[in-house]
C-alpha cells in the first residue's frame, strides 16, 4: 500500500509540473487569438457590396432604411446614412430591385446579443456609397 501511495504522489507531482506547459500549448493552439471586430459604422469592414441587387424597405420619415440582398441570406442590413439616400430611394419606389454599393459593419446590438444566443441571423450597418435603378432585362 505504501508503494501505491508513493507512486500516486510521484505522478501527481509530475502532472503538476507538466500541467502549466500543457495549458499554454492548448491556449496557443485553440485559444481565441482572432481579432474581435469593432462594431458600428466606420469601424472594421466585414463585407463589401459592389452593385448588388437588393430589395429595400424604409419608413416614411426616412429615419431607417433596411435592405436584403436578392436571393441572399437571412441577414439584415441597415443604412448607416439613411438621410442621404431616402429621397433617391423614394424616387425609385416603383422598382422591384435596386443596385447598391457600400461597406458593411457589424451592428453593435447584434454583437452584444450574439454572445448570449447560439444563432442569430447577422445584422449589419452599411455605409452606402451608391444606389441605382436595376435596368437588367429591360
Amino acid at each position: 500500500m505504501l508503494i501505491y501511495v508513493e507512486n500516486q504522489n510521484r505522478m501527481k507531482k509530475r502532472f503538476l509540473k507538466i500541467f502549466p506547459a500543457l495549458l499554454v500549448i492548448l491556449l496557443v493552439v485553440y485559444g481565441s487569438c482572432r481579432k474581435q471586430y469593432k462594431c458600428g459604422c466606420g469601424k472594421d469592414v466585414v463585407k463589401s457590396f459592389d452593385s448588388v441587387a437588393v430589395t429595400v424597405s424604409y419608413n416614411d420619415a426616412g429615419s431607417y432604411i433596411i435592405f436584403y440582398p436578392v436571393g441572399g441570406s437571412s441577414s439584415t442590413f441597415y443604412f448607416c446614412n439613411p438621410g442621404e439616400w431616402i429621397d433617391k430611394i423614394k424616387s425609385y419606389s416603383g422598382q422591384s430591385y435596386l443596385l447598391l454599393s457600400g461597406k458593411a459593419y457589424y451592428d453593435c446590438t447584434y454583437m452584444m446579443q450574439a454572445a448570449n444566443y447560439s444563432y442569430l441571423p447577422p445584422v449589419y450597418q452599411v455605409e452606402v456609397t451608391m444606389v441605382a435603378k436595376n435596368d437588367y432585362g429591360k
